[in-house]
C-alpha cells in the first residue's frame, strides 16, 4: 500500500501581494483538518501568526527573528519534525499539507534547498507565488521578485479588484516572462482563488528544472532593507497613532515599504489590526488576540531607527529592536542580526 504523501507548499510573495489574505480564506472555508501552518514574519513580533491564528482547530507553529530562507533553516526543519511527530502521535493518517507562510523577503529556492534534510519524510513540495496585479516594483526590488515567480509552481495572481485593464494585462505579460512552465490562478473570486492556489496537486504541476531559476541573487543594495519593532506596554491613543502613522508615511515617503501591527487602543476591548503597504493603508480592524502589548513592524530601506524616532508624535516612547539584512557583494540571499537598540531618553 503506497503510504500517504504530505503536500509541503512554500507560500512566497513580495511584501504586500496578499498572501496572509489568500491563507486565511483558505483556512476559513477550504481547509480540512489535516492542514498545518508556519509562518515566518520578519520583525521580532510575528503579526501574520496572529492574524491567521483565529482560525480554530489549525495546527500552528511560528518562525520569527529573521529570515527562513537563510538563518532559520535549522527552525524550520525541527518544527516540521515536531509538528509530524505531534501529529503521528494523535492520529494514524498524516498531515494533507503544511503550508509555510514565508516572509516578504524570502527566496523559496533557498527555502526549498534547505528543506532537503527532510527528505526521508516523502514530502511533496510546491511553491505558490502571490503576485499583486497592482504591483510597481523597483529596479533594486525586482531581483528578490523574480527569484519568487520564477521559483513557482503556481503564481496567484492577486488585487484584482484594484487594478485596471492595462495593469492586469501586464502582469500576466510579466509573468509569461518569468514562469513561463508555472500553473496560474486568475480568479477574481477570493474563495476560489484560494481553494485553486492550495488544492492544486503538485504531480499536476511543471517545475522549471534549471537551479539558476531559484538562485537568482539578492545584490548587496538589499542590505539597507531594515525592520523596526515598536512596543508599548501601555494602550494608546488612536488619535496620536494615526497622526504619528500619517506623519511617519508622509517623511518617509518612498522608503515606506510595509506597516503591520496589532494595538492594544485606549477604551477598546479587542486589539486594532492596521496594515499598509507603501503608503496605502488598509482601513484598521479590531481582531481578537491574548497581546497585552501595542507591537508594530515598520519595514523600511536606507532609513535608520533614529530617523523614524525622530518623527514628531505624542505617543509614548516606544521599546524599539531592529531587524536588518546583512549581505555584501555576490551573496545570495540574506543573513539577519537583532541588535537591540537602546534609545536616548527625550
Amino acid at each position: 500500500m503506497t503510504p500517504e504523501l504530505t503536500d509541503f507548499v512554500i507560500l512566497s510573495g513580495f511584501l504586500g501581494s496578499g498572501k496572509t489574505t489568500l491563507l486565511s480564506e483558505f483556512l476559513g472555508q477550504g481547509a480540512d483538518d489535516g492542514t498545518a501552518v508556519i509562518v515566518n514574519d520578519i520583525g521580532e513580533v510575528n503579526i501574520d501568526g496572529a492574524i491567521l491564528a483565529v482560525h480554530d482547530g489549525v495546527p500552528m507553529a511560528t518562525l520569527g527573528n529573521g529570515c527562513v530562507c537563510c538563518s532559520l533553516i535549522n527552525d524550520l526543519q525541527f518544527t516540521v519534525e515536531s509538528l509530524i511527530a505531534s501529529r503521528r502521535a494523535t492520529t494514524a493518517s498524516a498531515f494533507s499539507r503544511i503550508v509555510l507562510e514565508c516572509s516578504g523577503l524570502s527566496d523559496p529556492g533557498a527555502v526549498m534547498r534547505g528543506l532537503s534534510a527532510l527528505a526521508s519524510y516523502g514530502l511533496r513540495v510546491r511553491v505558490v507565488t502571490t503576485y499583486a496585479a497592482n504591483t510597481s516594483v523597483s529596479r533594486d526590488d525586482f531581483p528578490l521578485l523574480a527569484a519568487q515567480v520564477c521559483g513557482a509552481h503556481t503564481v496567484v495572481v492577486t488585487k484584482l479588484d484594484l487594478c485596471d485593464v492595462g495593469q492586469r494585462e501586464h502582469a500576466l505579460a510579466e509573468i509569461d516572462v518569468l514562469a513561463p512552465l508555472s500553473h496560474r490562478v486568475i480568479e477574481p473570486d477570493r474563495g476560489r482563488r484560494a481553494i485553486a492556489a492550495f488544492c492544486q496537486r503538485a504531480s499536476a504541476v511543471p517545475m522549471p528544472t534549471d537551479p539558476a531559476m531559484t538562485r537568482i541573487g539578492l545584490p548587496g543594495g538589499h542590505a539597507r532593507v531594515k525592520a523596526f519593532t515598536l512596543s508599548w506596554d501601555a494602550p494608546l491613543d488612536w488619535r496620536a497613532f494615526s497622526d504619528w502613522m500619517e506623519n511617519v508615511a508622509g517623511f518617509l515617503e518612498g522608503r515606506l515599504l510595509r506597516v503591520k501591527g496589532i494595538l492594544r487602543v485606549v477604551d477598546c476591548a479587542d486589539g486594532v489590526l492596521v496594515q499598509g503597504v507603501g503608503q496605502h493603508f488598509d482601513p484598521p480592524t479590531r481582531i481578537a488576540t491574548l497581546a497585552q502589548r501595542s507591537q508594530i513592524v515598520v519595514i523600511t530601506v536606507d532609513t535608520e531607527a533614529r530617523e523614524l524616532l525622530a518623527i514628531p508624535t505624542n505617543l509614548p516612547l516606544p521599546e524599539v529592536s531592529t531587524l536588518s539584512s546583512t549581505a555584501s557583494a555576490g551573496d545570495v540571499g540574506f543573513r539577519f542580526t537583532r541588535p537591540l537598540f537602546l534609545l536616548p531618553s527625550r
